[in-house]
């Protein structure tokens, strides 16, 4: 359920940011100002409006993009999977699709990172305390549902999440219309 809210999550930033897409260099956990790369502090982060948290959001899923685009070896064509609901099938989508929510935080020790999920979905949501609590529901399924049971796949978590995402962001019609 965890990982369908980030999944979702994850999907609206995207749908976001592919409305107006940015190009950016920067490393993971930095945004983008004004063309120079900037690291936020808590302070920052405090007195941002939900208007600037989700353009954070979104210019962090868009320098995530391209680094993990780059780490992956996929073509942009594939990386457009990142602003879909799409499954991902082949290796370097999952690990695109892994590569993204790592960068999120969203993963941590190979598994799904419910509190990082939770501080990611109050981020974007925190000021819709309706779309909080839906965000959360699916992240309290995802945590159950996001279960490795095949070692033996690469990138497995990116697989995962993006399934938990789909199939619980469609319950609570959590992904933005296109």
């Amino acid at each position: 359920m965890k990982n369908l809210a980030i999944l979702c999550l994850v999907a609206s930033v995207v749908a976001v940011s592919q409305a107006n897409p940015a190009s950016t260099t920067s490393r993971p956990g930095s945004t983008l100002v004004s063309g120079s790369s900037t690291e936020s502090t808590s302070e920052e982060e405090v007195s941002k409006s939900p208007e600037q948290e989700k353009l954070k959001i979104k210019e962090q899923v868009a320098a995530l993009t391209e680094t993990c685009k780059t780490q992956s070896k996929i073509t942009g064509e594939q990386a457009k999977i990142v602003a879909t609901q799409a499954i991902p099938k082949a290796e370097p989508e999952k690990c695109f699709l892994e590569c993204i929510y790592k960068g999120l935080q969203l993963t941590k020790d190979n598994k799904f990172n419910e509190p990082a999920a939770r501080a990611l979905a109050q981020k974007r949501f925190g000021s819709n305390a309706e779309e909080l609590q839906k965000a959360n529901i699916m992240i309290d399924t995802c945590v159950k549902e996001i279960v490795i049971k095949d070692t033996n796949e690469k990138c497995v978590l990116g697989r995962l999440i993006r399934e938990c995402f789909v199939k619980n962001g469609a319950k609570i019609n959590f992904f933005p219309k296109p």
